[in-house]
Order: C-alpha cells, then sequence, then structure tokens
C-alpha cells in the first residue's frame, strides 16, 4: 500500500486551498481600503468643514468648524462635545498658507539667536583665563 503520496497530496491540496483563501481575504481588504472613500463623493459638496483647532491641554481643545454658512466653537473635553458658541458669519482668516508654514521657523530662528545671545557658553580659554575649573577633573 502506498499511503506516503497520497498524504503529501492531500497536504498541497490543504495547504494550496488555505493559499486561495488568504490571498482572497488579502485582494478583497486591499480593494475596500483603496476604493471605501471614493464611492458618493462625486460632485457632492463639503457641508462641514473645520476652520480651527486650539488644543487646550492634552485631552481638552477647541474646534471652530463651519457647518453651511455658520460657525460654530465647539469644546471637546473626555467627558464629551459641547456646543459653545454660534456665529452667523464664517470668519475671513488672512493668514496665507506660506505664512503658516514659516511662522514656526521663523520663531525657532528668532528664539534661537536670542537664546545665543542671553546665555553665551564659557570656553575652555575662558575658564583656563579665570582660573576656574574646566569640569575635566583636572587638579591645578
Amino acid at each position: 500500500m502506498n499511503t506516503q503520496p497520497d498524504m503529501w497530496m492531500e497536504f498541497a491540496k490543504s495547504f494550496g486551498m488555505l493559499f486561495v483563501v488568504l490571498a482572497f481575504f488579502l485582494i478583497a481588504l486591499y480593494l475596500v481600503r483603496r476604493f471605501s472613500g471614493r464611492f458618493g463623493t462625486r460632485g457632492s459638496v463639503e457641508l462641514i468643514k473645520v476652520l480651527s483647532v486650539h488644543h487646550l491641554s492634552p485631552k481638552e481643545k477647541l474646534v471652530l468648524v463651519s457647518v453651511q454658512d455658520e460657525s460654530i466653537l465647539i469644546g471637546v473635553s473626555p467627558a464629551g462635545i459641547s456646543s459653545l458658541a454660534r456665529f452667523d458669519e464664517v470668519p475671513k482668516t488672512s493668514l496665507e498658507p506660506a505664512e503658516t508654514v514659516t511662522g514656526f521657523q521663523t520663531l525657532l530662528k528668532k528664539t534661537l539667536i536670542k537664546g545665543k545671545r542671553l546665555h553665551k557658553m564659557p570656553s575652555e580659554r575662558d575658564s583656563a583665563k579665570s582660573g576656574t575649573d574646566s569640569g575635566k577633573g583636572g587638579v591645578s
């Protein structure tokens, strides 16, 4: 009786079917992720728009939201979400996108330059001239 080749053939069939089922699920997952946000968005109008977010603490923030032609100030906390104020007009922002991108960089540069002027670190020559310890553990 030749059972050894039959056993390997059954193993190959089982492994092949497992591979086919896993491949099917992976392809289905890929297609769902790829096309999930695209259906129903053609020609649709953006009704809700987040205008600004201001973080008050790690878990609390204020959100300014535009809904149709009205602005709503919303408070978000771990306890829940609440409407704080309503405005009839949507505020116009005067900042240009390029100004917001370089704003942080400019502020950081100014702070670093100002910090260098205020906190000048003593060099080794300065400490040797003044006779103070250089911090290297040497005995004078």
